[in-house]
């Protein structure tokens, strides 16, 4: 049975036209009622696969409805909520306006958000660790025709960006197990990412050069790394396996899309030129 779980969100007003609130005074309302979100995902819909963890942050933002969300002078701007592990905490309490409204809200919460419309994300390459692999899960959520109510608004957290899960499989003429001390890399991948924060699309920075990403070890033969939506349309270095000195590098052609977890499946031979690896299904959902 799939958990989810509900997060209190309480914002802040129209009158704050800068993108970063945290120095702000509470917000003054007048007669309304304090806004509040009720946001749920599934457990699958983050990258550790479980929910939300102490200390983790998301913005969020309100426009009202007929408007572009905008960098500033929106209802509400790039407004913080920290998860203590129990509750969602904001920054002040907001009351909403009258009339109909749109939400926007995205994790991992970043400070300074210079456009939303070409908002830089980039990906840590180093997501051998926890802290380097959920920092890099990009989720994203909206709401719109939203009018003031004592109830709170529901949001829906989803991916925008793409996973990679790579299998290791022992060729016919490979003796014994795998060793427990494989590296995994996914080479060739651009690790920036645009994000439009309106619709939630997700494509690589054009002027950002290749990476290399060190994938996350769930077992000794699956690993996992978050990769910005992109088409590896030439075969070049694309997965490396490096264990007991030896490095295994494979190439191939990928198209990485938005939203989806693409299965690489990589079988180790008794030498580095016995390795193949073959492109297995694509599911949406990371599911």
């Amino acid at each position: 049975m799939k958990s989810y779980f509900n997060l209190l969100l309480i914002g802040a007003t129209a009158m704050f036209a800068a993108c970063n609130n945290e120095d702000a005074p509470e917000a003054k309302g007048g007669e309304g009622n304090e806004i509040a979100f009720l946001c749920s995902y599934a457990p699958e819909s983050r990258a550790t696969d479980t929910a939300f963890e102490g200390n983790d942050r998301i913005g969020v933002y309100i426009v009202a409805d007929g408007k572009t969300l905008q960098t500033g002078g929106n209802e509400l701007n790039n407004e913080q909520f920290s998860y203590n592990g129990t509750a969602w905490t904001p920054a002040r309490k907001a009351y909403w306006n009258e009339g109909v409204h749109n939400v926007y809200a995205y994790y991992p919460y970043v400070a300074k958000v210079n456009d939303t419309e070409d908002f830089t994300f980039d990906l840590q390459t180093d997501q051998s660790t926890h802290a380097g692999y959920t920092a890099s899960d990009f989720l994203w959520a909206s709401k719109t025709g939203v009018t003031a109510s004592a109830s709170p608004v529901s949001l829906q957290f989803a991916h925008r960006m793409s996973k990679a899960i790579i299998k290791l499989e022992k060729g016919e003429d490979y003796e014994g197990e795998l060793p427990a001390d494989c590296e995994v890399y996914i080479h060739s991948t651009v690790a920036t990412a645009s994000v439009n924060l309106e619709n939630g699309g997700v494509s690589k920075d054009i002027y950002a050069g290749t990476s290399t990403i060190r994938a996350f070890k769930k077992s000794n033969t699956e690993y996992e790394a978050i990769v910005v939506p992109q088409n590896i349309e030439s075969r070049r270095p694309l997965v490396e396996v490096v264990t007991q000195g030896v490095s295994y590098l494979m190439e191939g052609r990928l198209s990485f899309k938005q939203g989806y977890s693409h299965t690489l499946i990589v079988t180790i031979g008794k030498s580095p030129n016995q390795t193949k690896i073959e492109i297995g299904g694509s599911i949406g959902g990371w599911n």
